[in-house]
């Protein structure tokens, strides 16, 4: 039996059974999971169960994978993997990011080589709260005014990782953001990226911005600039263009960041209830 690909919205993503992904996957299997992903931006593999070691294997068939920059929140022994959880050590500190991504964003958009793509599996599920939302950014672009699809062609956005000169976010503070050193700081520089992105296969145009790393427009002074900005976040937070996640136990979602936004959205998962994650990304191209 070969796999089965089950839309999960009609706005993006699909649902894939008949594939283990705990053992190597056959180049049939692989290039029919590479068609489903272009195609749906997101693909869900339901009740998998992987080691650190399978996942990453896994991921590598798809490029090679980015060491992400906050190293304190590794998985240790496996320096692929992002941990995404609301666990703590012994002495009561946070073993992940403070802020697991609860404003819409791609991932490592900050990077001069944005993020490919995403794995998140699924290793412990809270009962209630932790889902994730994602946003297609083909239907974001498709669906703005010609007026303005004109308007921001050829024109490109300022993406910063430290979040302090970001006006459209609060203060950091030790419970739901990160205050980053200066060493960090200076490892991630502002990048610029062309605002209308086209995929490197596809060929289709989607809105690269997001709320969480896209602090303004390079090409226009500070007012108009942080208007056209507003406008063009406010178009694609719509929920049409969306699918909303409730974790199962097992899940292993995958996504494109080149054509997709992404955020946190079922509030803070309190203990005893944990949450954990496991995150590998690959790494991907310069946008144009």
């Amino acid at each position: 039996m070969g796999i089965s690909i089950k839309p999960l919205s009609e706005a993006l993503g699909a649902e894939i059974t008949g594939v283990d992904l705990s053992q190597p996957v056959d180049d049939g299997t692989g290039e029919q999971i590479l068609d489903a992903f272009h195609q749906h931006q997101l693909l869900l593999f339901p009740d998998q169960t992987l080691t650190p070691e399978q996942h990453i294997a896994f991921s590598r068939g798809f490029g090679e994978l980015e060491i992400h920059v906050c190293g304190q929140y590794l998985l240790p022994e496996y320096p692929e993997i992002l941990l995404l959880t609301n666990e703590r050590d012994q002495e009561g500190q946070r073993l992940s990011i403070a802020d697991g991504g609860s404003g819409w964003h791609s991932d490592l958009s900050y990077m001069k080589r944005p993020s490919l793509g995403s794995l998140l599996h699924a290793v412990r599920v809270p009962k209630t709260g932790g889902d994730t939302e994602w946003a297609s950014l083909y239907q974001a672009y498709e669906t703005l005014p010609e007026k303005t699809q004109k308007r921001i062609e050829g024109l490109r956005a300022i993406h910063q990782f430290d979040q302090r000169s970001n006006p459209r976010l609060p203060p950091p503070d030790l419970r739901n953001r990160d205050e980053h050193s200066e060493e960090l700081i200076a490892l991630t520089p502002d990048m610029v990226h062309p605002i209308v992105r086209t995929h490197p296969v596809t060929g289709h145009k989607s809105l690269f911005v997001s709320l969480r790393f896209t602090i303004g427009i390079a090409d226009m002074g500070e007012t108009e600039g942080t208007e056209l900005l507003d406008e063009l976040l406010a178009h694609q937070e719509q929920s049409e263009f969306t699918y909303r996640h409730k974790w199962g136990q097992g899940d292993l979602m995958m996504w494109d960041n080149r054509c997709t936004n992404h955020r946190a959205c079922g509030g803070v998962v309190e203990l005893p209830q944990v949450r954990r994650l496991h995150r590998t990304t690959v790494m991907g191209d310069v946008p144009y």
